[in-house]
């Protein structure tokens, strides 16, 4: 609390040996040292250094700078405060920073707008706030990272954000061209996988829908998915939530041996629930035949099932296994 107190006012008064130059801004005082500007600032520098009337000047005014601005981006750089950034002064203090060539400072807002990239709760308005400052400043890296989580949240969403019209006129024709390229593809079994997950980052329920559909008819051909491509549509339907396709691809999982699908490397990153479910449901299934096979008469040994005769275990599982379409 002392710590806040003593920054807030750090500069609204002279303490002599750190106060050589006073900023008048919005009728206010600002104390500070020519000394740490120009270390800082080559334009405070020539200002300072330069035949500049500021040279000699005592008191310099910044006729349409904001006091609290300023005072904020002083206080990020000076060696003794080095006040963190927040979702508030990140970009005043950068226009400021840019504007007096303080690379350090720049450099610093720039990657705390690269982690609010990362950061999966940055609202969408920020996102497009970040854009536009990366598109200002010419920022490469930070532009890539802004545009990549933009362009993957629906276009109306990004059309309500007031900031939106401020963007460049390329940039919002690459964001269509972009939307266009990746959701105007012909469905196969190789890459429907990765259209669907195209489709989820842009929320388009129309492709995801059809991707969707691409599976549960693919497991409804005559040649039944390998094990692996028979887990991958599990594992994607457990991820998107894909309730239909879940359904369809359970049934033909039940069915297959449970040590296969068990040493599937995808099958372990299943939910445990959807585990559970695949083996559970086989369990039944087992427990149903158990059930048929003490029922059925063998016809070697004329009495029920004498799992003592391989012919009649063989033959009578077999018959099981085969009504419920599954491998003996």
């Amino acid at each position: 609390m002392k710590t806040n107190m003593k920054q807030d006012s750090r500069f609204t008064q002279s303490d002599g040996m750190t106060s050589s130059i006073v900023f008048y801004i919005e009728n206010r005082k600002l104390f500070a040292s020519k000394e740490v500007l120009a270390l800082c600032s080559p334009v405070f520098r020539n200002m300072f250094e330069s035949d500049f009337r500021e040279r000699s000047a005592d008191s310099i005014p910044l006729p349409g700078k904001c006091y609290k601005d300023f005072a904020e981006f002083l206080l990020c750089l000076y060696p003794d405060t080095q006040k963190p950034l927040t979702d508030e002064t990140v970009f005043p203090v950068f226009s400021l920073a840019d504007e007096y060539q303080v690379d350090i400072l720049q450099r610093k807002c720039e990657d705390y707008l690269l982690s609010k990239c990362k950061d999966k709760d940055t609202p969408l308005t920020a996102l497009v706030n970040i854009l536009i400052c990366a598109e200002q400043y010419n920022l490469k890296n930070l532009f890539n990272a802004s545009f990549d989580k933009v362009s993957k949240i629906h276009p109306d969403e990004v059309k309500s954000v007031p900031e939106y019209h401020k963007l460049h006129e390329e940039t919002r024709s690459s964001f269509k061209k972009l939307r266009e390229q990746a959701l105007d593809v012909k469905l196969t079994d190789g890459n429907v996988h990765d259209v669907l997950r195209i489709a989820v980052d842009y929320s388009e329920m129309d492709l995801i829908i059809r991707c969707e559909s691409h599976m549960i008819q693919r497991c409804r051909k005559t040649e039944k998915p390998l094990i692996h491509g028979l887990v991958s549509m599990l594992s994607a339907a457990d991820k998107h939530k894909l309730a239909k396709l879940k359904e369809e691809v359970l049934e033909l999982a039940i069915k297959r041996k449970s040590h296969e699908l068990e040493a599937s490397p995808i099958f372990k990153t299943l939910t445990p629930e959807t585990r559970c479910k695949v083996l559970s449901k086989r369990l039944r299934i087992f427990e149903g035949l158990y059930s048929k096979l003490c029922k059925v008469r063998c016809h070697c040994c004329r009495k029920h099932a004498d799992y003592n005769c391989k012919i009649c275990f063989i033959s009578t599982t077999k018959e099981c296994f085969d009504s419920l379409g599954m491998c003996f």
